[in-house]
């Protein structure tokens, strides 16, 4: 069994993508937690996850937390993903829990999975990230994947890259992300799987069987989106020292309290100017994965049932219960089991959510 968790503040179209991306992928279940459920749009959101059934939709305001909520939103990510692994194994169930975005899709060969010895408990599953143009005909089906250095100097020389380096050509992480065993004592973080001592576990790799979609700012319009939402979700979120200029000027400008005509014509002009790629050259070189994740990677396969009324049980029972030993991951001035001396410093260099790095790149996209 495969379950895969997120946290999430979005519109019900791109909800409705997730889940049925992550079913198709391979998933037989989808856990979404909304960070803010009395939020703009979020009941709609709320409604469509309750009548799915391969998907629970669990409240995460102020009242599910029994304490002050988490100010970070890694934080909030975290503790919930691995709560749910507890609540999952408190139900029963065998198998994997991946903990990703809701703007993330996992494409998994579940015979490779399936196949895994019960002493392997982590599974690492590549980035694919959209790329990004001004516009799409339906959903992005060009995704760039890490380069080796061959083809990043090739951009480069090109002027499609400002530097030879993944970290100038991909817009959001690079680390990918993971899956622990439910049954196994180990703990997920935002990228990764550590043991009860916080050290980072060695995790299956597998190209082509262990994908993970990024559907990361592939337009003016989801940029905008993205930052938007991001900014409501709490003060600051983790990012990898090369894109921290982006959150910064973000948050600044959308905290500015322009008119909506302005502050949307100042966003896309940043994007238009940092992140509009030329998608076209990208796809002549062949440097792209071309897959369209909201189809089924295996058409016979049908997802396996779960009891959506057990774990919907469980996480009520959890509801307004102190969350903090769940935290195993990082955040900005983390707390909890994580500030006691893990080491995390991988994770809190990496980002989870959309942003670039305008401030180092200093350089505008050819287009």
């Amino acid at each position: 069994m495969l379950i895969a968790v997120s946290t999430v503040m979005d519109t019900v179209e791109h909800v409705r993508r997730h889940v049925a991306g992550n079913l198709a992928g391979g998933a037989d279940h989808v856990v979404v937690f909304l960070d803010r459920p009395r939020g703009a749009g979020q009941a709609e959101v709320a409604a469509f996850l309750d009548e799915h059934p391969h998907a629970t939709g669990v409240r995460a305001g102020v009242d599910w937390w029994g304490e002050e909520r988490p100010r970070e939103l890694n934080e909030r990510q975290c503790t919930n993903a691995n709560l749910a692994k507890q609540v999952l194994a408190d139900a029963g169930l065998r198998g994997w829990v991946a903990h990703i975005d809701g703007d993330e899709i996992l494409r998994c060969d579940r015979g490779v999975l399936d196949g895994l010895s019960s002493a392997q408990t982590a599974v690492r599953f590549a980035v694919r990230e959209t790329v990004s143009r001004r516009s799409w005909d339906g959903e992005p089906t060009w995704f760039k994947r890490l380069l080796p250095d061959a083809d990043l100097h090739l951009l480069h020389g090109l002027g499609l890259i400002a530097e030879p380096t993944n970290q100038a050509y991909l817009s959001g992480h690079l680390m990918g992300k993971s899956a622990a065993r439910i049954e196994a004592p180990v703990w997920l973080t935002l990228h990764k799987v550590v043991d009860a001592a916080h050290v980072g576990l060695e995790p299956v790799e597998d190209e082509t069987a262990f994908e993970l979609f990024h559907y990361e700012s592939y337009s003016a319009e989801e940029f905008a989106r993205k930052w938007t939402a991001m900014v409501a979700s709490g003060p600051r979120a983790s990012y990898r020292a090369e894109r921290r200029s982006t959150a910064a000027t973000m948050r600044a400008l959308i905290n500015r309290g322009l008119e909506p005509a302005a502050l949307e014509r100042r966003i896309v002009a940043y994007y238009e100017r940092f992140l509009l790629e030329d998608a076209e050259a990208l796809h002549d070189l062949g440097v792209l994965v071309e897959t369209d994740p909201l189809r089924p990677r295996d058409p016979a396969r049908v997802p396996e049932p779960v009891a959506g009324d057990v774990l919907a049980a469980g996480f009520e029972a959890a509801a307004g219960r102190p969350k903090a030993p769940f935290f195993h991951g990082t955040s900005p001035g983390g707390r909890g089991l994580a500030s006691a001396g893990s080491d995390t410093r991988s994770d809190a260099r990496s980002d989870t959510d959309a942003g670039s790095d305008a401030g180092r790149r200093g350089w505008r996209r050819r287009s």
